[in-house]
């Protein structure tokens, strides 16, 4: 073979013929190099860019027990309840306020975070967020809004534990986790506390609703026993060992006025005296119930436990361009490559012109 040959029929290379192979083609190198150069920088300079990932992870615990003992005091006044109250209302401790405790409250927030709807409002403000789907059609911007809120997950810590991970990966900055988690759990807690709240006075409405409609009741039946007394002259009882007397304090008051025809004979003195008592009634035991939970309102009254400067985030993922070193590097392998195969195929075609 002539000098040009890189490789001798020995099998060994030449490194005086290879150095001056790769020096006669310094300029081819240096504009592969350069061109390699200017479409990788190009490339990754307007190309779209993943964004950082970052994960988040908060503990949310029950609340202290010691919050949700004021809303007992409720179950306390001095209220006689009817037959009919103890069915509707099943007061052998099973009524609303046995929903009242901190391992409950912690569940009710659980179940209204993952509805997404504290969270969903939050993101629609975020200013990134609302940048990238502004140019959406509504039903893909809530769809957008909805893959954004599926990054985060609330889930228990083992099957006996009563503790929750709150976890997120978000694909912007981590100040923006902290923002949307405070805002967000606030929010929740909002609504967690009207919907107790709510039916709490909702409970008690239907209460004082039933003790209404009960006197109601009691009037109507009273009323017709008096004029029965009025018209046998029965201005008092003249032998009360003898007449069925209604009790206030007896379960089945409501079952006597039903089937006591009798009442009459106590007298209309009594019986109209019982009618103005009704009449003048106040509900005052349901008035204090209502202040009660017009000032639990005002309480400061922690739903659930969590702490914020405890939020442990880290970084998953991280998108770095490529150094302008390594690609010079690559663009010089390249070169070097280019050079070499092209000066080994002219090396082979020329015995084949002669």
């Amino acid at each position: 073979m002539t000098k040009k040959h890189l490789i001798k029929y020995n099998d060994e290379i030449n490194l005086v013929e290879l150095f001056k192979v790769i020096w006669s083609g310094k300029i081819t190198i240096a504009l592969i190099t350069l061109i390699f150069f200017v479409i990788i920088s190009v490339n990754d300079k307007y190309k779209p860019k993943q964004p950082n990932l970052f994960e988040s992870s908060l503990l949310i615990k029950p609340a202290k027990e010691e919050q949700f003992l004021s809303f007992f005091s409720l179950g306390y006044f001095n209220y006689e309840r009817s037959y009919d109250e103890e069915k509707i209302f099943n007061y052998n401790k099973e009524n609303y306020l046995s929903e009242i405790t901190y391992l409950k409250v912690l569940d009710k927030f659980v179940e209204e975070f993952l509805d997404y709807e504290e969270l969903i409002k939050v993101l629609r403000e975020n200013e990134q967020i609302k940048k990238s789907i502004s140019q959406l059609s509504l039903d893909d911007q809530q769809k957008k809004l909805y893959e954004y809120a599926k990054l985060f997950s609330l889930k228990k810590i083992g099957e006996n534990s009563s503790y929750y991970a709150l976890e997120v990966t978000w694909p912007n900055n981590e100040r923006e986790i902290e923002d949307i988690l405070d805002q967000t759990i606030k929010l929740v807690e909002e609504s967690l506390a009207r919907s107790i709240f709510l039916k709490l006075e909702s409970h008690y409405r239907n209460k004082k609703n039933l003790a209404i409609n009960r006197d109601l009741a009691s009037l109507e039946f009273l009323s017709e026993q008096s004029s029965i007394a009025k018209r046998l002259n029965l201005f008092e009882a003249k032998e009360r060992k003898d007449i069925i007397l209604l009790d206030s304090s007896n379960k089945n008051r409501m079952n006597e006025f039903n089937y006591s025809n009798t009442y009459y004979l106590r007298g209309y003195k009594v019986i109209d005296m019982e009618i103005d008592l009704i009449k003048n009634r106040k509900y005052s035991q349901f008035d204090n119930i209502e202040k009660k939970i017009a000032s639990l309102k005002e309480e400061d009254i922690k739903w659930v436990n969590y702490n914020l400067l405890l939020l442990d985030t880290k970084l998953q993922s991280k998108h770095n361009p490529l150094p302008s070193a390594l690609i010079i590097i690559f663009g010089l392998l390249i070169g070097t490559l280019y050079v070499l195969i092209s000066n080994a195929l002219k090396s082979y075609t020329v015995p084949r012109k002669k």
